[in-house]
This record gives C-alpha cells, sequence and structure tokens, in this order.
C-alpha cells in the first residue's frame, strides 16, 4: 500500500511547455499528514465508489494495472492536490523506480491540467521551494522542515483547469508567483510564508475567494493563508475562527513524501 500526502500550493508560477517534463510551476508548497493510500486492485474505486478521471487513467494505463482502490482522507478540487496525490500513488504501485513513477504521475498531471507542481512537492515532502518547472527528476530545489500544525477548512472547488488554463490569466499567476516565491526565499520562515502566499493571493485576484475566513483568523490574532487552488484555507491558531466557515481539521507539515506503509 503507497501513501502519498495532501500537497497545499501557497504560491505558483505556471509555465506549461510542449514537453511536459519541462512543464510544472515555481513556487512554494507543503505536505500534510493527511492524505490518500492506494493499493492494487482489479478495478478503480475512491472511497468505495467506481470513480476515475482522466489524469488517473493516464497512470494506471502507462503503470500497467488493471486498477486501483484509493481512500482518500481528503476531498478533491478543494486545493489538497488530491489528483496529484492519486496519480503518485498509483504510479509507485507499478514496476518501475521511485524517480520514473514521479515522473510518469507529473506528465499525467501536466497534461490534463489537473496540476502543475504537486506531484514535485508530494515527491520530496517538507515545504518545498520549486526553483524550476520540471518534473520531479529534472527538479531543483529547496527544503524546509518545520515542526508546525496547522488548522484548515474547506468551503468549496476551484477548477485548476478554469484558472491555469487560460493564457492571460496563466500569464499573471506566473509573473506574481515569481515574484513572491523569490520574497519567501529571502526570509523562509512560517511568518513570512503567510505574508508572501497572501500578498500573491491578493495581487492575482485569487484572494477575494477566501478573505473572508482570513480576516477572521487574523482578527483572532492568528494567521492565514489560501489554499491554491480551491476555497480552502490553511491557518496556524485559527481553529475557532475557522468554524464560522465550516467543519475545520488540524494536520501537521509533513517531511517524508510519498512511501510504501
Amino acid at each position: 500500500m503507497i501513501f502519498a500526502p495532501a500537497s497545499i500550493t501557497c504560491i505558483f508560477s505556471p509555465q506549461v511547455e510542449d514537453d511536459p517534463r519541462k512543464s510544472g510551476s515555481v513556487g512554494v508548497g507543503f505536505t500534510i499528514s493527511k492524505g490518500l493510500t492506494a493499493e492494487k486492485s482489479n478495478r478503480t474505486t475512491i472511497n468505495g465508489e467506481e470513480r476515475n478521471f482522466s489524469t488517473l487513467e493516464h497512470v494506471i494505463e502507462k503503470a500497467g494495472l488493471k486498477g486501483v482502490k484509493i481512500e482518500s482522507e481528503l476531498p478533491f478540487g478543494c486545493g489538497f492536490g488530491m489528483s496529484g496525490a492519486a496519480a503518485l500513488a498509483a504510479a509507485n504501485l507499478g514496476d518501475m523506480g521511485y524517480i520514473d513513477a514521479a515522473d510518469l504521475a507529473h506528465i499525467a498531471e501536466v497534461t490534463n491540467f489537473t496540476g502543475l507542481g504537486d506531484v514535485v512537492t508530494q515527491t520530496f515532502g517538507g515545504l518545498v521551494v520549486r526553483k524550476n518547472a520540471a518534473c520531479p527528476s529534472m527538479a531543483k530545489l529547496e527544503r524546509f522542515f518545520w515542526d508546525v500544525e496547522f488548522d484548515f477548512v474547506v468551503m468549496g472547488e476551484v477548477s485548476t483547469k478554469d484558472v491555469i488554463g487560460d493564457d492571460v490569466q496563466r500569464r499573471r499567476i506566473a509573473e506574481a508567483g515569481r515574484i513572491w516565491t523569490k520574497e519567501f526565499l529571502k526570509r523562509p520562515t512560517l511568518d513570512n510564508l503567510f505574508h508572501c502566499s497572501n500578498s500573491f493571493a491578493k495581487e492575482t485576484g485569487l484572494l477575494e475567494l477566501v478573505d473572508d475566513a482570513i480576516e477572521a483568523v487574523e482578527s483572532f490574532g492568528g494567521k492565514a493563508g489560501m489554499v491554491m487552488l480551491g476555497r480552502t484555507v490553511f491557518a496556524v491558531n485559527g481553529y475557532d475562527a475557522l468554524k464560522e466557515f465550516g467543519a475545520p481539521f488540524k494536520a501537521r507539515l509533513d517531511c517524508c513524501g510519498v512511501r510504501r506503509v
């Protein structure tokens, strides 16, 4: 059985090329202690229901699997990188090396516009600064390992394809993402992560999807930011304030990445 952690993207700068191995995103994200597990099966199910999607189908076919049984702790489409997690966990069930499986999952994500940087973050684990847009085997990155517990609340879905599939929007996000990734690297602290994440989200117009929840956390003395891409908020010392917006939960920063369990 393979466990793949959820990926929380804070800042991203998309770059889409003809070669999916050289596509992805520069940016900042981290893995958490919640995610999903996958094991071989004769059919494909997610939390007991027969379900599939293009990214996962791509991996299943290339990895030579009949199907996979996925059990997910978190919803798809809400910014947790679960499509990437499913692809990565499934790829690791095939008969191939660790980094080849990671590249396969990344290519499937990029080709189907379900994600750009999640698989790189989920492959290595921790807080990951992606310094180039590329598949895991070609990735240049810095990693940080913090002992921190985050609070989360999910308020709805955002279609990754709707955001990164539009050329004008993608260029605007790309420019802001490069700037705020560099700003974070100047001072890679938890406080600066929230500052740079919120500055990026505000500059790109994405913050308005969750600004009420972020303001509520800050009014209680906590810090909060937007999970890209979803109507989801991550916070520190924000659990009580987030109750107004849904059912909050806690998860720790995970420093191990995808692994066999």
